[in-house]
């Protein structure tokens, strides 16, 4: 099959990267791996004879003629509910266009409230997972609704510390053996809430920085990841979801040295995990930002970078490491350092996210702003999350672990 010249390109990329790769003076099992998938790639990339991008254009057309009109339709009655339309001109319907799904967007009244369409919410997803990698659902396991709903979620899973086949003889019956527990937890929901003020000329202003919906979109996210980001880390599971530091098991490692970090600290809390879940594919590092300076800094005798980064991301062990802005800051004036000062670290599928999709409404006649010629615009968002540990903390998933003091 010919290539489109997309996809010529694409494949040779992808080839010298491989070849890159190959050609290190030592090749890991890691870059093994990526060097298999890169060429799983390609073959992948000449038997359809598109690029990667070409295919998820020709999906995302298709994907468009199915639901372009409806999604277009609820696209119009949010700007016009942006834009203060008086409420004669506001087609008072269901936008979820799937039988039996429908959500009341608009309600009677100046003080009228939205479902956001899902431009909108892309961008508030993007700030959220900009700001804070715990509401990426690349990173940990987030489950999204669809609308402005959170109904209780439980969430099973198996302890795979010590699960293992057993060998039985075609003819002799099976003994006993050990069957692993199943574990589940309960999420429910909190709400959070962000407000925004503009000017009631929304329309105008759209005009002065592109796209006034986006800046405010990505406003939102911005502000729901800080809010929740901070329960995400530190939340006690009871008036708040529970955070990864409060349900992740202390490893019981403490760095080595003060004001630095070495190899030596990252193997071992690498290896207080167990292998099925420090190779899980969602294994990764969390550290905040003081740490992420002293990872930069770490070198070897020679005075090299001690970890690499690789497409723009830092590998510890073939970990990804992903900065979190709330995890506890390094403070020398503490006699001990709390837990996740330093990293937390495991299968970060683990820790499991359930966030709705975001709600909005329309005020214009809040004092401190009508006088000024502004509405405001709230924003609620409910999250949920756990740390999901079937071996009950005999072998968590996920741990901590602290700074010199």
């Amino acid at each position: 099959m010919s290539l489109t010249p997309a996809a010529l390109r694409e494949c040779f990329a992808l080839q010298q990267r491989a070849t890159a790769l190959a050609s290190q003076s030592v090749v890991t099992r890691s870059d093994a791996k990526k060097i298999d998938e890169i060429l799983a790639r390609i073959a992948n990339i000449k038997q359809i004879g598109l690029s990667s991008d070409e295919v998820r254009h020709n999906l995302a057309d298709e994907f468009a003629k199915e639901i372009g009109v409806d999604q277009r339709a609820h696209e119009e009655l949010f700007m016009r509910f942006l834009r203060g339309k008086s409420d004669h001109e506001l087609e008072q319907r269901a936008t979820a266009f799937v039988s039996g799904q429908q959500t009341p967007i608009f309600t009677a009244g100046t003080q009228g409230r939205v479902l956001v369409p899902v431009a909108f919410q892309q961008a508030v997803t993007e700030g959220l997972a900009a700001t804070d990698p715990l509401l990426d659902d690349g990173v940990v396991g987030l489950v999204r609704e669809d609308g402005f709903k959170l109904p209780p979620l439980t969430v099973p899973g198996f302890d795979l510390s010590s699960i293992a086949a057993v060998n039985v003889a075609e003819t002799i019956q099976q003994n006993a053996q050990t069957i692993p527990v199943i574990d589940s937890k309960m999420l429910n929901r909190y709400t959070y809430r962000v407000s925004l003020a503009a000017s009631i000329e929304f329309e105008d202003d759209a005009k002065a920085y592109g796209s006034a919906e986006n800046a405010m979109a990505r406003a939102f996210g911005i502000a729901f990841a800080r809010g929740i980001g901070r329960d995400l880390v530190n939340g006690d599971g009871a008036t708040a979801p529970q955070g990864i530091v409060t349900g992740a098991a202390d490893s019981g490692v403490t760095t080595a040295n003060a004001g630095k970090v070495v190899l030596g600290d990252f193997t071992n809390v690498f290896y207080s995990v167990n292998k099925a879940y420090r190779e899980a594919p969602k294994a990764a590092w969390l550290v905040n930002d003081a740490v992420a300076k002293m990872i930069s800094n770490a070198v070897d005798d020679q005075h090299r970078p001690l970890f690499p980064v690789v497409d723009g991301v830092t590998q510890i062990l073939g970990k990804p490491v992903y900065v979190t802005p709330s995890l506890p800051a390094y403070n020398a004036s503490l006699g001990t350092q709390t837990a996740g000062s330093f990293c937390v670290f495991g299968d970060l599928s683990h820790y499991i996210v359930h966030a709705s999709t975001m709600y909005m409404r329309r005020r214009i006649n809040t004092p401190g702003y009508i006088e000024y010629g502004k509405a405001l615009y709230t924003g609620l968002l409910m999250a949920d999350a756990v740390v999901h540990d079937p071996t009950d903390g005999s072998l968590p998933p996920i741990v901590s672990a602290r700074l010199h003091s």
